[in-house]
């Protein structure tokens, strides 16, 4: 929700199916995270790698206003994987419409060990 002034009411459906939680700012969204159903966030790599590491099905909204593209290609890159949906703000209610969370595969984090040796390596440090 940024730093503006709108806040919305929470949301329940016609139906109570749907319940909509918003929020300014959290120190952790870990509870929130875990409750959820679905999680529609922004594109940074941490709101996105720890809902993936949640399996939590995800739609992130890339920030078009950036002046580099890396949300975009990590967002896009994470959706070609089919780990998760990306959308634009203008596009999010037809991905939203249109999409099949059965259809996303589960995130598996990579083993950083590899790097993290050539890098002691280089440094100097002796190998463990």
């Amino acid at each position: 929700m940024g730093q503006g002034t709108y806040l919305p009411a929470e949301s329940i459906g016609e139906d109570g199916l749907l319940a909509v939680d918003c929020f300014t700012f959290s120190s952790s969204i870990a509870d929130h995270l875990s409750s959820a159903s679905l999680v529609i966030s922004h594109a940074g790599s941490g709101s996105i790698f720890e809902t993936l590491r949640l399996g939590k099905p995800l739609i992130v909204v890339v920030n078009e206003d950036l002046m580099d593209n890396h949300q975009s290609e990590l967002a896009e890159e994470l959706a070609d994987r089919k780990h998760l949906y990306c959308a634009h703000p203008q596009s999010l209610h037809q991905v939203i419409v249109g999409m099949d969370l059965k259809s996303l595969l589960p995130y598996q984090p990579g083993d950083a060990t590899p790097v993290a040796k050539l890098i002691n390596r280089f440094l100097g440090f002796p190998d463990d």
